[in-house]
C-alpha cells in the first residue's frame, strides 16, 4: 500500500489530541479562528495571525472551524485543506517545503508543541521516559534505543517543546503507512 499523508484537519486534530487539549464537544456554532474587522465596502479584513491559539475556540475539532470562503487559513491551506469556495471531489496530497515550514513555524504548532511537552513532563519523570511516551503518543510505536539516545540529546540541547515540534514535523507523524 502506498503511504498517504494525513489531511490538514487530521493533522490539526491529532496535534490537539496528543497535547491532551482536544475539545470533543459536539454540535453548536462554528468557531471563528481568525480576527474579523470591517473592511472597505463589503469585504471584511480577516487576520488569522491575531487569533489566540490558546483560546477554547482553538481546541475544537476541525469540523467545527468556521470557514471564511474567500480567505482560507494559511496553515490549513499549506497542508492542502480545500478552499471553502470550491467543490472538491478529491483532495490534493502534495508534499512541499511550505508544509514543513508551516509545521515548524506556525503559532498553533508551536503552542501545542509546548502543551505536548507539558503533558510529557506531568506524566513521566525521566528524559528517556518522556521520549518513549512522545513516540508512543505521536508515532504509535516505541522508539528504538538509538532513537531514544538521539532524541534525549536533542531535547537536552534544544528543549522538550522543540523535540515535540520535531516529532510533529516527522514523516512518520504526517504519513500513514
Amino acid at each position: 500500500m502506498n503511504r498517504s499523508r494525513l489531511d490538514a484537519e487530521q493533522v490539526r486534530d491529532v496535534i490537539l489530541r496528543i497535547s491532551d487539549c482536544l475539545d470533543l464537544r459536539m454540535g453548536g456554532p462554528g468557531d471563528m479562528q481568525f480576527d474579523l474587522q470591517p473592511g472597505i465596502h463589503v469585504t471584511p479584513k480577516v487576520d488569522y495571525t491575531k487569533f489566540d491559539v490558546a483560546s477554547p475556540g482553538a481546541r475544537r475539532r476541525s469540523v467545527y472551524r468556521f470557514l471564511f470562503r474567500t480567505l482560507p487559513d494559511p496553515f490549513m491551506d499549506a497542508l492542502d485543506c480545500p478552499a471553502g469556495d470550491q467543490l472538491t471531489p478529491s483532495r490534493n496530497a502534495s508534499v512541499t517545503v511550505q508544509q514543513a515550514l508551516a509545521m515548524w513555524n506556525n503559532a498553533f504548532v508551536a503552542h501545542y508543541g509546548e502543551r505536548f511537552a507539558a503533558r510529557l513532563e506531568s506524566e513521566v519523570q525521566t528524559a528517556e521516559d518522556r521520549v518513549m511516551l512522545a513516540c508512543e503518543l505521536a508515532l504509535n510505536r516505541p522508539p528504538t534505543r538509538e532513537e531514544i539516545a538521539d532524541l534525549v540529546a536533542y531535547a537536552q540541547k534544544h528543549g522538550l517543546a522543540n523535540l515535540c515540534r520535531l516529532i510533529l514535523n516527522s514523516n512518520e507523524f504526517m504519513f500513514i503507512n
